[in-house]
């Protein structure tokens, strides 16, 4: 993913201990994305260290007994407050409402970025304490982040965990060139006018060489596609006046929009109610119809072009 411009390595990708891993959160609340009121650190603990959430949390949030020395790394920040980033100012987009090192992407979505390419620091000011914390989360090994969120004004802090792993190194060698299939398949075949929808196209991707080893060909069944980008056409279809195809959105327009999972589905949200007011709706031949999409993405040095998907608007 990108953040501001800057190219992040997803914490699903296999992140190394030298790269900027993006640590995402998404918040859902009955059924829909949701912002907390207030989100007020990240923090990471080594998971081989064997902290249960018996010995880490008290009363639903990280125990104020706990040393500070066990703290592999720290994101303060507050979603009512302004500034610039603790870490990185050039992670800092524009409108951005949490900031001190947490970063609210879209409604439901944070990330935070622990940049492995330089030394970082964050002070941690949980329960009352301002203590600066190096980054030394630097080890191959398994990490957790601990969200501490306020859900809603009148709610107590919660602290909430997740997982990732940073590895030593993603290299390999094989004594011969790799031999990739991939298969891409639409899951939505039929949205509704006004609807916003995520469009997800599942990737299947097979290593052909038959004598290649089976850790590296389970490699590729995480998430190894990148750059993944999504053209989308209205088809007028029986028309002898409108253009054949028109551009409802080009490769260029959703660079940094897509999403991609941990399996490799791709993930772009569609709004059709922005089709009224596009720029070329007059060729459209109506907004209902068939459209048609194609994916591009990166495995390895493949620039992989899908065959085109059709789905409906009706």
């Amino acid at each position: 993913m990108q953040l501001n411009g800057i190219d992040l390595v997803d914490r699903h990708n296999r992140p190394t201990v030298m790269q900027k891993v993006a640590l995402r959160a998404f918040f859902i609340n009955d059924g829909e994305y949701y912002d907390p009121y207030d989100i007020s650190a990240v923090t990471i603990f080594q998971k081989s260290a064997n902290f249960t959430p018996n010995t880490l949390i008290e009363d639903n949030i990280i125990s104020p007994s706990i040393d500070s020395s066990i703290i592999k790394m720290n994101f303060g920040a507050s979603a009512n407050d302004s500034g610039a980033a603790l870490n990185s100012s050039s992670y800092n987009p524009a409108d951005n409402v949490a900031v001190s090192s947490i970063y609210r992407i879209r409604k439901g979505e944070y990330v935070c970025v622990l940049d492995l390419t330089q030394t970082t620091e964050g002070l941690y000011n949980l329960h009352g304490s301002s203590i600066e914390i190096e980054n030394s989360a630097s080890a191959a090994t398994d990490y957790i982040d601990c969200w501490t969120i306020k859900f809603a004004a009148g709610s107590d802090y919660q602290t909430l965990i997740n997982e990732f792993t940073l590895y030593n190194d993603t290299f390999f060698t094989v004594t011969q060139p790799l031999i990739f299939a991939t298969r891409n398949n639409l899951v939505n075949k039929h949205l509704t006018l006004s609807s916003v929808e995520t469009l997800k196209v599942q990737t299947d991707i097979t290593i052909q060489n038959r004598n290649i080893d089976t850790s590296i060909r389970n490699i590729f069944k995480d998430s190894a596609i990148t750059n993944a980008m999504i053209k989308i056409e209205k088809v007028n279809e029986d028309s002898t006046t409108l253009p054949a195809t028109i551009t409802v959105s080009s490769f260029s327009d959703t660079s940094g929009l897509v999403d991609i999972t941990s399996d490799n589905t791709i993930l772009l949200k569609f709004d059709t109610t922005l089709l009224a007011t596009h720029p070329q709706i007059a060729s459209f031949g109506g907004l209902t119809g068939t459209y048609r999409m194609v994916v591009k993405y990166t495995l390895l040095n493949d620039t992989i072009i899908s065959k085109p998907f059709y789905f409906t608007i009706s």
